[in-house]
């Protein structure tokens, strides 16, 4: 499971040096890097709106041992899992600064979010977990003006000469308290802030993109058609001709003549329901002029601004003129674009060949 959804198959990827100088595995840095990995994941499983979709991976299964060469090319699985990651987080550290390993999985890291549509800054943690020299940081973790990311301090700044090592070294676990929890929970919290924000960005991504693919397929995108039943004769009409090019049509019937006031609320409350679920609104056009410029007003605009409000997504207005009323009257097309309405020439036919294109633009105009 992975919280934040595809493309990402990791929520965090953690690189880190193994400091495994003797290639024994034995390092004392890689025991509490790997501590810190574990009660990450956990702390961010605590979390009731991450749980266990949270995914985790550390490369320790994939990277071979420090011991290679390490001028050798990362492993195709390794450089897999790296790209299909949504943050990397660094455990920053001298051993960190000199890891060919650490230095390729950042750099692929950040080439492989170049295909994504969700720009890569602001989804590089940093964990101070060990002093280093300001001009040993790589171009690719400071800004314009050289400045570094502040991340998450792991040790006592006012003791780095003496005692560089980071808190409850050289291990941690579940029962490690204060100052190394509170260092981890603050770090975590900020991991989780990423992630909730990126996981909305995403789902709004793959809305639009569901969107774009219904809007292009050949049938079967919603249109609201609004028609009062004096016009009932030109709503059937543009009614029958939609539904045999592959439009499915809501209301089933032109929309009743209401006086009471209850009654054309109730009306009104279900008519922004249905349109919130449709891929666009059609007003038919007659020539009754005063009943279609109140239905620009109250349909084209103020029910459907409510019916986007509500379902969050663009909602493309359109009028279907089937009595020619453009060459009658040449200036109402133009108020209709004011209103973000457009108009089409329905009198003869067949018109609805315009449509798909019109929605398709519509989409990718969001």
């Amino acid at each position: 499971m992975v919280f934040v959804g595809r493309p990402f198959r990791h929520d965090v990827f953690v690189s880190y040096s193994h400091g495994d100088m003797r290639g024994d595995g034995q390092a004392l840095l890689k025991r509490w890097s790997q501590g810190l990995v574990r009660e990450l994941e956990l702390e961010l499983r605590a979390f009731p709106d991450l749980g266990r979709q949270i995914n985790v991976f550390l490369d320790q299964d994939l990277r071979p041992d420090q011991g290679l060469d390490p001028m050798a090319l990362l492993s195709d699985n390794l450089k897999d899992e790296v790209s299909a990651s949504a943050i990397l987080a660094l455990l920053m550290s001298p051993q960190y600064l000199r890891s060919q390993w650490c230095n390729r999985e950042r750099e692929w890291w950040i080439e492989s979010q170049r295909s994504h549509s969700i720009s890569h800054k602001g989804r590089i943690a940093i964990a101070r977990v060990w002093p280093t020299d300001d001009a040993d940081w790589p171009a690719s973790l400071v800004d314009g003006e050289g400045a570094q990311q502040i991340g998450q301090l792991f040790y006592d700044p006012a003791k780095a000469d003496f005692r560089p090592q980071p808190f409850s070294w050289p291990s941690v676990g579940s029962a490690t308290g204060p100052p190394f929890r509170d260092a981890l929970l603050d770090f975590v919290g900020r991991i989780r802030i990423r992630l909730l924000e990126l996981k909305r960005a995403l789902d709004a991504l793959r809305e639009r993109e569901e969107d774009l693919q219904r809007l292009a397929a050949p049938q079967g995108q919603v249109l609201y058609l609004y028609g009062r039943t004096a016009h009932a004769r030109h709503w059937d009409r543009v009614n029958q001709e939609l539904e045999a090019d592959g439009y499915i049509v809501f209301p089933s019937r032109p929309e009743p003549l209401e006086n009471d006031p209850k009654k054309i609320r109730e009306l009104q409350a279900e008519r922004v329901r249905t349109m919130s679920g449709s891929d666009a609104v059609l007003v038919v056009g007659t020539e009754d002029i005063n009943a279609l410029t109140a239905d620009l007003t109250v349909i084209g605009r103020l029910d459907r601004h409510q019916a986007v409000a509500q379902s969050n997504r663009s909602l493309p207005c359109g009028v279907v003129d089937t009595a020619g009323v453009l060459q009658q009257f040449a200036k109402l097309p133009m108020k209709a674009k004011a209103l973000g309405v457009d108009w089409f020439d329905a009198s003869v036919p067949p018109w609805t060949a315009v449509l798909r294109p019109w929605l398709q633009r519509a989409g990718a105009a969001q």
